[in-house]
């Protein structure tokens, strides 16, 4: 069914939608070791969060790179067919390469590890949706969403040292969306205004409509080791 919808393949060119970061180091030069495992969107706003220069998306013009999307532009969602985009929102991360803390580094995905056609990056926390029985049997619902850092190790999906210029792009729709990133590997893409819910029970209360599951870090990685077990 996908493939009928994203067959081909445009290279549209947009002027100049976005705008540069200043050039300097964006990570701290002596990071808190205490802090570093758990660094994210609460340390560093949302730099280890977007979709990096690059990865593919599902559009209704096919395949286009996540940089050239612009507002108004319909992408494949997951859940609600094409969708327009309300914002996109591209910055450029000045990363000193190696120095950065390892645990921003992004992860190299191994081709058709998540359903991608080939190898691609993901920033530490990006949240994607997996499904396996392993997560059916172990929170009652075959598909999680997870953030790619718990993914570490899985299949062979490794951190790699950024850029030292790292591109970074973030999608906004009218609600919460999950999206095809070079593949069938679903990434997700929030909405400010919607909440991400964490338990079964919140998501009743909230409402199932825009809201997504998302593992906690330990949940997430007592899957990733079952997955492992069964692999």
């Amino acid at each position: 069914m996908l493939q009928s919808w994203v067959g081909g393949s445009f290279n549209r060119k947009p002027g100049f939608p976005f705008s540069y970061s200043e050039r300097g180091d964006v990570w701290p030069q002596r990071p808190d070791a205490r802090s570093t495992p758990a660094l994210g969107r609460n340390d560093f706003g949302t730099i280890a969060e977007g979709l990096i220069a690059g990865t593919l998306v599902a559009t209704d013009l096919g395949w286009q790179p996540v940089e050239d999307l612009q507002t108004g532009d319909r992408v494949v969602t997951f859940d609600n067919g094409m969708r327009p985009l309300k914002a996109v929102r591209i910055s450029t991360l000045w990363t000193a390469g190696s120095k950065a803390p390892r645990a921003v580094w992004p992860l190299e995905v191994p081709a058709r590890v998540l359903g991608n056609r080939t190898a691609i990056r993901l920033l530490p926390e990006q949240a994607v949706l997996i499904e396996s029985d392993e997560a059916e049997e172990l929170f009652g619902d075959p598909f999680t969403m997870v953030t790619a850092g718990t993914l570490n190790g899985f299949k062979g999906i490794a951190r790699v040292a950024p850029e030292r210029e790292l591109k970074v792009v973030s999608l906004e729709f009218e609600q919460d969306e999950v999206v095809y990133a070079s593949g069938t590997t679903l990434v997700h893409c929030p909405n400010n205004r919607v909440e991400v819910v964490n338990s079964a029970e919140k998501m009743m209360s909230v409402g199932a409509a825009g809201a997504y599951q998302r593992l906690t870090e330990t949940q997430a990685r007592r899957l990733v080791e079952a997955m492992h077990v069964d692999a």
